[in-house]
């Protein structure tokens, strides 16, 4: 049934693309933007001694990173101890605080980098998955560049709160679950039998 549609003269289709253009526009127009103000956000937060792994600063078990299976062994921890640094922990508590839901994404960040690289401070505002590898704002997706300014409440600062309303009860996006539905509306109308 789909296979049969033209998808270069199909609206829907090039809707989906210019939407995508679009998305890809608005990253690149917030990037210097979203750059100059995270550095802001980096002298606010601190610098770190530059030596601690994130694992050495969050308690084992702290809930979704570590899943022991077996007693003894942590796979985020990697069976390290925690071993709390003055002078970081002290980062890592300003980064809670600015994040709008005290919730950031340790998995992201590399807290080695902490003392020199702002984006590092960046990632703990990004979605909790995905964002690990990445290495600079200019790498990062639409979504990645909007978490960071919903997140971290220094954006609150510098943008209307018109901008910042809160976000939709539902953390899906609108236009996946619009596809889902088209996908299940589409699936229905193939194995239903009056629709050969």
């Amino acid at each position: 049934m789909a296979a049969n549609t033209p998808l270069v003269g199909d609206k829907e289709t090039n809707n989906w693309f210019k939407a995508c253009i679009g998305l890809n526009v608005t990253k690149e127009g917030l990037t210097n933007f979203l750059c100059a103000e995270l550095q802001k956000v980096h002298t606010v937060v601190g610098r770190s001694c530059g030596n601690c792994p994130i694992e050495n600063l969050i308690q084992c078990p702290t809930n979704p990173y570590c899943n022991k299976r077996t007693r003894n062994y942590c796979p985020f921890h990697k069976s390290q101890k925690p071993q709390p640094c003055p002078i970081c922990d002290n980062v890592k508590h300003n980064i809670i605080s600015h994040h709008r839901y005290g919730g950031p994404s340790w998995r992201n960040t590399r807290a080695e980098k902490w003392a020199l690289n702002y984006w590092e401070i960046g990632k703990c505002y990004l979605p909790p998955d995905g964002y690990s590898s990445i290495s600079s704002v200019q790498e990062s997706d639409f979504n990645g560049v909007i978490s960071i300014m919903l997140n971290c409440l220094h954006f609150h600062t510098c943008l209307s709160p018109l901008c910042l309303s809160p976000p939709p009860p539902d953390k899906q996006c609108p236009l996946e679950k619009f596809f889902l539905r088209f996908v299940r509306l589409a699936e229905m109308c193939d194995t239903h039998p009056t629709a050969r």
